[in-house]
């Protein structure tokens, strides 16, 4: 190998180096920017989904709070309940019906709320041996005292340990979470305690359930843990109950959800990474081969008389490149006009070149933004039209001396740029422009124009595009078809009128209908606006975001309390004045009422359907041919909408409500007939008395012999 091969040898290995050390270094920033990424986005992601679930956690364990609260404030206020209290103190015996409403009324707070977390309710009175539960009247041996009962408390126990008692109910020895308050008429002094069971299996489910993937979690009362479960060790997400202060929450995530992992969406990042960089590598290769041949080329051209024939043949081929270029040089322009007004400055490249490519040589410019409107409905063929005849148009007003360069930002508004020496005329002239628009577009088409002041930097073609769309907003106040100019000082006033009480306003207005009070409503807004401000830009900008939310929050409510699915509201279209814009809203609300109105019709035919269904369970629930299926069948249904109809009526399932319903027809043979137990297990529609005792035992903890025995002395005895 002779001097000059070395040499070349020596050139490829040392390019294909250089090429190499610079792909290494670049994945290897790559690499390190995806790691970096990837941590950062996994841990916000895992904070906004741990803090979701701590959120979620927080509102299910308050919604069990408030519905305990609810029930022992409605009992609080309870006549049933403060009649049994007088007759308890004037020591005078409770007759059966008093009895029989004062049961109800605890079974009706039980259910009332559709919270199948709750057990039982449970009312007891200071100095009195008789304690009354959603089911059942229980006796105890001895009167209580419940001046150490520590009220208002969240605790998992039982009640034999809150009595200090040992009684063997399943009521008393069975661990519950407890809520309780204190038992007062009105607002009267202390009588009692009432308390409300919880299912604690059924609450740590639903617990576990809302926590997700966290590790651990736990519910205090007065900074005390109540329930506390899982591991200790990881990151916490508190949260405060909203229905007492004395409650708070958290749930603890392992630090591990926090940090980069091989299976993460990194880690194929980094893979992909990998490939690309081994593709750059082989790239390089055949790239240092190709460009290291040129100095063997050169060598052959020394000492030939050719040369300047070789080097014109080494620097490329003529294959009609400038005409590729010339062909391309539109679209280009548009690019780089596209660069300039988004303001990406480092794309630019060389100003003095920009400016000769895309024809702005001249010293002055005015920017512009054209507003099209056709009406609230209009074809997307108008607008093409419409843009074409403008373009068309600037593209006839332009000569030697005046340029007018178009770029269309939408269906309905293109951007105008003036270019001039001479900018004392570009104002007269855009007016001008501005005329033969309006002409050449017809009545059929609204133009309005929003400007800015002339410029003479390139760079502030940007800026200048931002105050033309600035200037256009004015058409919210004072209308279309004539020129803004952008004023900053008269358009940075922040003040407007809102009424305070919008959201509750408009929505009473919708929920009732009331198409007068809605168009009050939007009409003050328009007065109070024109009349007593001055109408800035932003303070418009501010109007018309508080105005959609409000719109959106209303309807929402709406769509809600109605069961109507919820679902995107667009937001009022740009550029458009105030009486188009409550014309907009008022349409979606009138849309809202025929949609309210399908909701009330389908509402009305369920409802009736199902007070049908559950009236023929009531009729027939002694029938012992009675069952899920024949229930569905006779009305047409599933059976599984039968067993949901029933435990959303009642709190309960299918079979338990009916074999309530026939234990407590026996109850009332038992007390009031002589009938045989086999009769009674009849008339009561069992077929079997095995399952006629183990029905009754289940529910009254007793057997129908004892219970008519029991029954009997106790009426002996009064």
């Amino acid at each position: 190998m002779n001097a000059m091969e070395a040499r070349k040898s020596r050139f490829f290995k040392n390019m294909f180096l250089s090429y190499c050390l610079f792909i290494i270094l670049s994945f290897l920033v790559y690499s390190a920017t995806v790691i970096y990424e990837a941590v950062k986005v996994k841990e916000n992601q895992a904070v906004t989904y741990y803090e979701t679930k701590a959120q979620a956690f927080a509102n299910g364990m308050d919604q069990q709070i408030y519905n305990a609260q609810n029930i022992i404030s409605n009992l609080n206020n309870s006549s049933l309940i403060n009649k049994l209290y007088m007759t308890v103190q004037m020591n005078s015996p409770v007759d059966s019906y008093l009895l029989y409403q004062i049961l109800n009324d605890i079974r009706y707070q039980k259910t009332a709320g559709d919270d199948f977390n709750i057990s039982d309710v449970v009312l007891m009175l200071n100095d009195y041996n008789k304690i009354y539960t959603s089911d059942e009247v229980i006796h105890l041996s001895d009167r209580i005292d419940l001046s150490g009962w520590n009220t208002d408390c969240l605790a998992v126990t039982d009640l034999n340990t809150c009595l200090n008692m040992n009684n063997s109910k399943l009521t008393f020895f069975k661990q519950y979470l407890i809520y309780s308050g204190a038992y007062q008429y009105g607002s009267g002094s202390q009588r009692g305690i009432i308390c409300v069971l919880f299912e604690n299996q059924k609450i740590q489910e639903m617990l576990k359930s809302a926590s997700g993937e966290a590790c651990g979690y736990a519910v205090y009362y007065n900074g005390k843990p109540v329930i506390k479960e899982g591991i200790e060790d990881g990151r916490f997400f508190k949260q405060n109950s909203r229905v007492s202060n004395l409650i708070s929450y958290e749930i603890i995530a392992k630090k591990d959800k926090f940090g980069f992992e091989l299976s993460d969406l990194g880690s194929i990042a980094m893979l992909f990474g990998f490939f690309i960089c081994m593709g750059y590598l082989i790239i390089a290769y055949f790239f240092a081969n190709r460009y290291s041949s040129p100095f063997e080329k050169i060598r052959n051209l020394v000492g030939k008389e050719k040369i300047v024939s070789g080097v014109m043949d080494l620097l490329g081929e003529r294959n009609g490149y400038m005409q590729q270029v010339h062909n391309m040089s539109p679209y280009a322009s548009q690019g780089i006009l596209h660069s300039l007004i988004m303001g990406n400055d480092e794309e630019s490249g060389n100003k003095e070149f920009i400016k000769e490519f895309i024809q702005l040589k001249r010293v002055f410019f005015m920017t512009a933004m054209v507003d099209l409107y056709f009406g609230e409905k209009w074809a997307k063929e108008e607008s093409k039209k419409a843009l074409k005849a403008i373009s068309d148009l600037a593209e006839k007003e332009s000569d030697a001396e005046f340029k007018i360069l178009c770029y269309e930002k939408d269906a309905l508004h293109v951007y105008l740029i003036f270019n001039s020496n001479n900018g004392e005329h570009l104002e007269d002239r855009l007016y001008e422009f501005f005329e033969k628009m309006k002409k050449t577009l017809g009545a059929k088409c609204v133009v309005t124009v929003g400007a800015d002041d002339v410029k003479e930097e390139l760079e502030e073609l940007s800026v200048s595009c931002d105050n033309v769309m600035l200037a256009l907003e004015k058409i919210l106040w004072e209308g279309r078809g004539i020129i803004y100019f952008h004023d900053i000082q008269s358009d940075c006033s922040m003040n407007y009128y809102f009424p305070k009480d919008g959201i509750r306003q408009l929505t009473k207005g919708i929920r009732d209908q009331d198409r007068e009070s809605i168009s009050h409503f939007f009409e003050e807004i328009e007065k109070r606006n024109q009349m007593d401000f001055d109408n800035s830009v932003y303070a418009g900008k501010l109007l018309l975001s508080e105005l959609y939310v409000t719109v959106v929050k209303a309807m929402q409510a709406v769509w809600d309390q109605c069961g109507i699915p919820l679902r995107r509201v667009d937001k009022c279209p740009p550029y458009r004045t105030m009486e188009e814009v409550i014309g907009y809203y008022s349409s979606l609300v009138t849309d809202l009422f025929f949609e309210m109105y399908q909701a009330e019709e389908i509402r009305d035919n369920n409802n009736q359907s199902d007070l049908e269904l559950i009236e023929y369970i009531n009729q027939n629930d002694k029938d012992p041919n009675l069952s899920l299926t024949q229930i569905a069948e006779h009305f047409s249904v599933s059976s599984k909408y039968v067993t949901a109809l029933v435990k959303k009526q009642f709190g309960m399932t299918y079979l338990k409500y009916v074999q309530e319903r026939r234990i407590s027809h026996a109850i009332d043979l038992l007390k009031n007939s002589s009938l045989s137990l086999e009769k009674i297990a009849e008339e009561c529609g069992y077929t079997n008395m095995l399952t006629f005792r183990r029905n009754f035992k289940a529910i009254m903890a007793c057997n129908p012999s004892d219970f008519r025995g029991d029954k009997t002395a106790e009426d002996e005895s009064l």
